[in-house]
């Protein structure tokens, strides 16, 4: 007799428990609960409280680290990051880590937004990372500058900003489509910013 969960839940081949997601990526079960919690796995949980894991953001996710070989050979395109780190510790663990990370990515780091944004003037790239400690008015400011550059210029597809500022995105002008910015109350550890750049490469990929 089947019970309601059961009657609800999609099909199996569509969804992963959690360990076979992990046995597949090769990962352990703590990284892919990160993977989920950041959402670069897409997952839900049944009525008795299993989470099942989109089969297609595991393939995604594994074709974006290269454990797909034949996928990754068949697009070489490096895509171009921008970071903003404040922090110049992390941001020598950074460039010592993306190298290790297997991600088709081109990262270039800078201390400053100004420095960032000059370099964003010479190239179109992908995705520009900005991580601030500043105060409310500083970043509500340079947010301000973001956008009417990002506007004006279309020279990087996605912005993503690292704010303990939650409500920051609200200090947006919303006639000033601000579509390609997000702004996310984290902190920008290796790990994190490596997931989260596994699932942007995916989702640009697809």
């Amino acid at each position: 007799m089947s019970t309601e969960t059961e009657t609800r839940e999609p099909e199996i081949a569509e969804f992963v428990t959690s360990s076979q997601a992990a046995k597949r990526l090769g990962l352990s079960m703590a990284t892919i609960q990160k993977l989920v919690d950041n959402n670069i796995l897409q997952a839900w949980r049944t009525f008795g409280g299993h989470r099942r894991i989109a089969m297609s953001s595991v393939l995604n996710y594994q074709n974006a680290n290269s454990f797909d070989k034949i996928t990754r050979s068949a697009s070489d395109r490096l895509y171009k990051v921008v970071m903003v780190i404040e922090s110049q510790e992390l941001a020598t663990r950074l460039r010592k880590e993306v190298a290790q990370w297997g991600l088709p990515v081109q990262v270039s780091f800078f201390e400053s937004l100004t420095e960032a944004l000059v370099e964003l003037l010479n190239d179109k790239h992908e995705l520009l990372v900005v991580q601030t400690t500043a105060p409310r008015k500083e970043q509500e400011k340079f947010l301000e500058i973001l956008q009417k550059f990002i506007n004006s210029r279309h020279t990087v597809a996605h912005t993503l900003v690292l704010s303990r500022e939650e409500d920051l995105v609200a200090a947006l002008n919303p006639d000033a489509n601000p579509v390609s910015v997000q702004v996310l109350d984290k902190d920008l550890s290796p790990l994190w910013m490596s997931a989260y750049l596994a699932g942007f490469v995916a989702q640009r990929r697809g």
